[in-house]
């Protein structure tokens, strides 16, 4: 393993009040749509903290939003590297896997994410709302397969889009 470089150092010595304010900022502008100002920040807390999970699965799911599918699935790959149980980075990971042409490898990431979360015995509207987003990807594969196998639905017309 390699040592730290003075730089990394320095990012990660960052105070946490800084990384907190960075973050809430960060959230803004997500959340008013500006992608490209919001990465950027998602990108310096990821160098102030290396191991938030958290940071890594935001910056995946701008980058997934911003067509960048390869950069979106090495973050939200290093976000459950870092923490296997982050649902959010998971259906995310799963979600990309699938608009990478990854499907099958999507599907078992979302049918994990659901599995973690369902319970039969309670009412579906009940389920948190990540459970209920897997659900509901996985349903839509699911319509997507049967066209498929019944002929309703061709290769040709799926590739198109």
């Amino acid at each position: 393993m390699s040592e730290k470089s003075d730089e990394e150092r320095a990012w990660e010595s960052t105070p946490d009040l800084v990384v907190l304010a960075v973050d809430a900022q960060a959230r803004r502008l997500y959340g008013d749509e500006r992608l490209d100002r919001a990465r950027e920040l998602y990108e310096k807390l990821v160098r102030m903290r290396p191991k938030g999970s958290q940071y890594w699965a935001m910056l995946g799911v701008i980058h997934r939003r911003q067509g960048r599918l390869v950069r979106a699935l090495k973050a939200l790959e290093k976000a459950v590297d870092i923490e296997p149980m982050n649902r959010n980075a998971l259906v995310n990971l799963g979600e990309a896997l699938v608009l990478a042409g990854r499907p099958e490898e999507g599907a078992e990431v979302l049918r994990a994410v659901f599995d973690m979360g369902y319970d039969a015995d309670r009412p579906v509207e009940d389920h948190d709302v990540i459970t209920k987003r897997a659900g509901a990807q996985l349903a839509i594969l699911h319509k997507i397969a049967q066209g498929v196998l019944s002929g309703k639905i061709t290769r040709q017309e799926l590739e198109k889009g």
